[in-house]
């Protein structure tokens, strides 16, 4: 789009046929239109994405999507402002998409591909890779053995690590990668019944996310932020969505004060102290809720000591929202997972 823009600006100034607040309608529209087409396609998150969060992750520049809010709910922008803008994104193309083309114009690898496709087609085969292993978990009127179920486990896992590896595995893969795998979990969290749940996470999930934390270190703490960011403010009135932070609360207890996940917690240098102070700095019912289970747990001995005023203080702070989180929990809505299955 920014082609015909600038093919209108350089044949209109010698004819003289359009004004120049038509020509910067004209750099605006396409403008706002290319920003809007990249940003709004890679929308794939089970929770819409902003566009400075969209525009980061595909390395678009930050003053791209703020000229767009500006042209869209400001002042048109002066027609050098949009002429360098124009400019900049045919550059940002050349770089992130046809200077990968080869000859043939086609993608000779996932490691030849520009930025923003690789990122999405390593998300599509993340996706299948994860559903798949969703789907065959819960066969209705079909069980499995715990050995048949470990072995699907280890290879789910030996396929994502392949995947990522194949896709460099750079920071943003590795954000990729846990956004598809908490979407897939939301999903299962939504859409079961609570004992299927907990079957799914017990027998599948729950191994599968540990034994990635065994083999890539870096993975509990990205993990842990990404379910952080998903937490809301305060509680919905919906009852699906608060059963299902509840759940998210829920996953990160586990992580952070069961047993099973000592060992993959030490070796990603991971501190329950950290996330308890995460907690308090952004207080709400679950964060506050997850900030008291990791201070009562014994492996976390100084953290009655050093944070037990505060996590009190911010809990009656909250009020009624603190209450009514532990009021669900309490009526068998938290989907904790148990070790009882495994038995």
């Amino acid at each position: 789009m920014q082609p015909d823009a600038i093919l209108t600006d350089s044949t209109s100034a010698q004819d003289g046929n359009i004004s120049a607040l038509a020509l910067r309608s004209c750099y605006c529209t396409a403008f706002c239109r290319f920003v809007t087409g990249i940003l709004d396609s890679m929308q794939e998150n089970f929770y819409k994405v902003s566009m400075y969060d969209k525009a980061r992750e595909l390395d678009l520049p930050a003053s791209f999507v703020e000229l767009r809010h500006e042209a869209i709910h400001g002042e048109l922008p002066s027609l050098v402002v949009l002429r360098q803008a124009a400019q900049k994104a045919l550059d940002w193309l050349w770089k992130s998409y046809w200077k990968c083309l080869d000859d043939g114009g086609n993608m000779a690898g996932s490691d030849q591909l520009p930025p923003c496709e690789r990122r999405s087609t390593f998300r599509h085969d993340l996706e299948d890779l994860v559903r798949s292993f969703s789907e065959t978990a819960l066969v209705p009127g079909q069980k499995k053995s715990i050995p048949e179920i470990d072995a699907r486990v280890q290879a789910t896992c030996d396929a994502i690590l392949e995947l990522f590896q194949d896709y460099n595995g750079g920071k943003q893969t590795s954000l990729e990668l846990i956004d598809v795998l908490m979407e897939q979990w939301m999903l299962n969290a939504s859409n079961m019944e609570f004992l299927d749940y907990v079957h799914m996470m017990d027998l599948y999930w729950e191994p599968l996310l540990r034994l990635l934390a065994l083999r890539w270190p870096d993975m509990l703490r990205i993990l842990s932020d990404d379910v952080l960011k998903r937490l809301p403010a305060a509680p919905t009135a919906e009852r699906s969505e608060s059963t299902l932070h509840t759940s998210l609360v829920a996953l990160l207890e586990r992580i952070y004060t069961a047993s099973e996940w000592h060992k993959a917690c030490d070796q990603s240098n991971l501190d329950g102290l950290d996330v308890i102070s995460t907690c308090l700095h952004s207080p709400n019912p679950w964060t506050i809720r997850l900030a008291a289970s990791i201070s009562g747990c014994p492996r976390y001995s100084r953290a009655q000591k050093l944070f037990g005023t505060r996590i009190a203080q911010a809990a009656n702070s909250l009020g009624g929202s603190e209450s009514i989180v532990e009021k669900r929990a309490n009526n068998g809505d938290e989907r904790a997972v148990s070790s009882s299955a495994r038995g």
